[in-house]
């Protein structure tokens, strides 16, 4: 229900670009969303290692709410920046007790196929939703902004009632020192973590310059009497995504459970960023497809790999404070990524897109460099 009503964000440039702002002052919107994240996910990673992960899950999703749906009636880009800052600090804040919860409440040989499952639902209802969007956006943007942040708001009390506490430590083990002291030594970690930012630069197009570039080719598409216009073909895409990991990343979960962990992840990367090294041929709606095809093949095998890898190496004790160390990367790139890659794109598009197969590759290299798996002591 809260993935269905995420709305706002893959549609965000298209609107404030359709009200007269320009991709660079865009830009400065969605670093504001991944500074907040950059400075909540630490502070949510502790704080639920101190309180529990439930407290942490309903503020977090009640403040994104109310940030997303401020920021419809702003009209001064410093305003908007202003609500997307705090709608961004509000999810960085949850997100950790997010993934530590699940990670509390399964054993670990079943925790990739919980971590799949998680996504499943996560997709299945962006799948639909993004579809949603791409016509809600040519009828009633208000809608878009409505609907984000009482689905989120739904997710927050939802969570009040029916979550589980999840761990909490006692003051004096939620010591971020301690926990740094432990991280700054697990090479396991910091691979992942640098191979995490460069991959994330690849997944920050989807805010920024991907429909950007549908619309920029005036990318259409017509099935029987339906003609879809260039809005609603970001929307099917993005829909697209959403169903093939819906459909099909459970099994294939279950068949890469056998293998190393580190490399299911690499190749995952690998696939992420030649997947959007497609859109550099010059082609149509089709060509778009595929890339997102085996974006979302890499996709599948990155992402539940990637966080049960994560609980895995951290102690439990400290999983809280981990999972926020590396929510820190994603959220690096969704800062610095909007800058670079609209300036690039306004540049180069197809040295744009190129560009993600490069990061795809060192994000492969950064992996490789870092230590393998140790379970926590």
């Amino acid at each position: 229900m809260n993935r269905f009503g995420t709305f706002v964000m893959p549609f965000l440039t298209l609107f404030l670009t359709g009200r007269g702002h320009s991709p660079s002052s865009v830009a400065w919107v969605l670093s504001a969303n991944g500074i907040g994240q950059l400075l909540s996910s630490v502070l949510g990673g502790y704080w639920s290692d101190r309180i529990g992960r439930r407290r942490i899950i309903v503020l977090g999703t009640l403040g994104n709410a109310a940030g997303v749906f401020a920021m419809y009636f702003m009209h001064e880009l410093w305003a908007i920046a202003g609500m997307m800052l705090l709608a961004g600090f509000a999810s960085g804040f949850y997100m950790p007790a997010s993934s530590a919860l699940l990670a509390d409440i399964v054993p670990q040989e079943m925790r990739l196929r919980a971590y799949a499952g998680q996504r499943l639902a996560i997709n299945a209802g962006f799948a639909c939703g993004a579809s949603a969007a791409g016509f809600l956006i040519t009828i009633s943007t208000f809608a878009l902004f409505a609907g984000d942040a009482i689905t989120t708001a739904l997710f927050g009390i939802i969570a009040w009632r029916f979550l589980p506490r999840g761990h909490k430590v006692g003051e004096s083990e939620a010591s971020w020192s301690q926990a740094w002291q432990y991280i700054r030594r697990d090479r396991s970690f910091w691979g992942l973590f640098w191979a995490t930012i460069l991959s994330s630069f690849v997944f920050q197009q989807f805010n920024s310059t991907f429909g950007l570039e549908i619309k920029q080719r005036d990318l259409t598409l017509a099935i029987g009497s339906w003609n879809f216009t260039p809005e609603q073909v970001f929307g099917l895409i993005l829909g697209w995504n959403g169903v093939m990991v819906a459909c099909f990343e459970l099994p294939l979960t279950r068949w890469t459970q056998r293998f190393d962990s580190r490399r299911v992840i690499l190749i995952g990367y690998l696939l992420i960023g030649f997947g959007f090294a497609l859109n550099a041929l010059p082609g149509g709606t089709r060509l778009f497809f595929a890339g997102m095809t085996l974006f979302t093949i890499g996709e599948m095998l990155s992402q539940p790999m990637r966080n049960a890898y994560i609980a895995q190496i951290a102690p439990l004790h400290l999983r809280g404070r981990y999972m926020g160390a590396l929510a820190m990367a994603g959220t690096a790139a969704a800062a610095l990524g909007p800058h670079i890659s609209l300036r690039v794109h306004a540049w180069s598009p197809t040295v744009l897109w190129l560009g993600c197969a490069v990061l795809g590759i060192l994000s492969a290299v950064a992996l490789l460099f870092g230590g393998k798996e140790t379970p926590p002591s």
